[in-house]
């Protein structure tokens, strides 16, 4: 059955493109797949806040993830009903306060492309604290294995070479892997598929191929993970956030060596 599911999302997601390569030596007239790319609507309490660009899969986590990342739902229970329409590339949240969107957001907010992130609901975020779990404790070991079998359930960018891919890991190992064109709406997948299956990210590790940013960061420090692996380098905001907020970040995962670059404590040999 999850083999059926990954060639489902795999179809969904790729197109063959021709295309005219050349090898060193000669051209030739050949076909590729690439990664499609769809403008998701996201429409919550009527207004439309967001136009997003991703390939069309999980299209549902991808919508409430975003709402959650930008403050406007907290919980499966501030949902009162959500509708998908893939072939309009749509999804519909209705909360169950109504609340509309904040003057000069509603309607037309923009779009947001796969390269970037942009945060439009400040005003309606409530603040506070996403602290993860301070017991929680890891073996660079299991993170060098688990970053090797991320790399390779990475089936879209195996294929395409044009997307990202972010996982959600327990102790035990990988959770639920998803994969985009943009780094950013894997972040928010995983925040959605949490927010729907009232999960509890305390105890978790968020791992991703992407480069961490201060978007990123932003995007993940609500989901109150204590642990943050990428295979690629930080930027410094993003360290500057997520030392003060108390996230462990672990990244340049690759050739069997990772930097950690705050609150190392968690990283622990033999355990």
């Amino acid at each position: 059955m999850i083999a059926n599911m990954v060639q489902d999302n795999l179809s969904k997601a790729l197109r063959i493109f021709p295309v005219t390569r050349f090898d060193g030596i000669r051209f030739e007239t050949t076909e590729v797949p690439l990664a499609r790319e769809v403008a998701l609507r996201i429409i919550y309490n009527r207004d439309q806040v967001m136009t997003v660009a991703c390939v069309g899969n999980h299209l549902d986590e991808l919508a409430v993830g975003f709402l959650r990342s930008e403050g406007f739902l907290r919980s499966f229970l501030d949902i009162e009903s959500l509708t998908v329409r893939e072939d309009e590339a749509t999804v519909e949240v209705l909360t169950v306060d109504h609340r509309r969107v904040k003057t000069g957001m509603g309607r037309d907010c923009g779009t947001l492309f796969s390269s970037g992130a942009r945060g439009i609901g400040s005003e309606n975020k409530r603040e506070e604290e996403y602290l993860g779990s301070l017991s929680m404790r890891l073996d660079p070991k299991k993170i060098l294995h688990w970053m090797e079998e991320l790399v390779g359930r990475s089936v879209l960018h195996n294929a395409s070479h044009g997307t990202h891919c972010s996982a959600l890991v327990d102790r035990n190992g990988i959770l639920i892997c998803r994969e985009d064109i943009g780094r950013h709406n894997t972040i928010d997948m995983i925040g959605g598929y949490a927010l729907l299956h009232d999960m509890d990210c305390s105890d978790k590790i968020l791992m991703t191929t992407g480069r961490i940013s201060s978007e990123m960061v932003n995007k993940i420090r609500h989901l109150g993970i204590p642990i943050l692996v990428s295979r690629s380098a930080p930027t410094t905001e993003a360290i500057r956030i997520l030392e003060e907020v108390g996230i462990t970040l672990v990244a340049y995962v690759r050739g069997g060596k990772m930097n950690i670059y705050t609150h190392k404590d968690r990283v622990i040999l033999g355990l």
